[in-house]
């Protein structure tokens, strides 16, 4: 009776402080995604994807045609994948191509191998901007964005390592039998 009573108290606790990371993966599909002019502006796309609080993102994937309109270049055209507090990395597929038109790149990158890697906050927030490195006031808008990003990341466990009330519930009451059962076995010894 005492193993029983013992492991469900253990399995509350371990409920509790456990914090069981696991691999996820976000695919966005680009389809005439439009940048504009320089990071920020009003005008560029900005999304924002839900993956968790305290998230950990470690990989990045595309496989993207890119057309920049004269006189923009195909090594201007950027996305920056960033959390709340702005800290994150930028991505510019054609960075050697000094030209405008239409190209396709496809590569990825395992981010903790060059320490790229970095977390979201507590909302959770991953913020995708599409821009222009160097606006060219006279053409609007400066670049499309074609194809797909795939974002890989590890989701977090427990948010905050905060426990239900009902997994206290049976950690306390687990730790009371386990103590009462205890506190039996040592009178009947005696």
């Amino acid at each position: 009776m005492n193993r029983v009573l013992l492991g469900a108290a253990f399995a509350a606790f371990a409920t509790m402080s456990a914090t069981s990371a696991s691999a996820a993966t976000l695919v966005v599909a680009l389809d005439d995604v439009f940048s504009y002019s320089s990071e920020g502006n009003a005008a560029n796309v900005l999304w924002n994807f839900d993956i968790g609080a305290n998230s950990h993102v470690t990989g990045i994937a595309y496989d993207v045609t890119l057309t920049a309109f004269s006189p923009s270049w195909l090594s201007e055209l950027v996305v920056s994948f960033l959390n709340s507090g702005f800290d994150g990395v930028y991505l510019t597929p054609g960075f050697a191509d000094n030209s405008s038109g239409a190209a396709n790149y496809a590569d990825s990158v395992h981010l903790p191998d060059f320490a790229l890697d970095f977390s979201v906050g507590a909302d959770g927030l991953l913020w995708l901007e599409f821009f222009d490195d160097f606006d060219d006031a006279s053409v609007n808008p400066d670049g499309k964005w074609n194809g797909t990003l795939t974002i890989t990341y590890e989701t977090s466990g427990v948010p905050g390592g905060v426990p239900e009330p009902a997994t206290w519930a049976m950690l306390v009451a687990g730790f009371g039998l386990v103590g009462a059962a205890a506190r039996r076995r040592e009178v009947s010894a005696t």
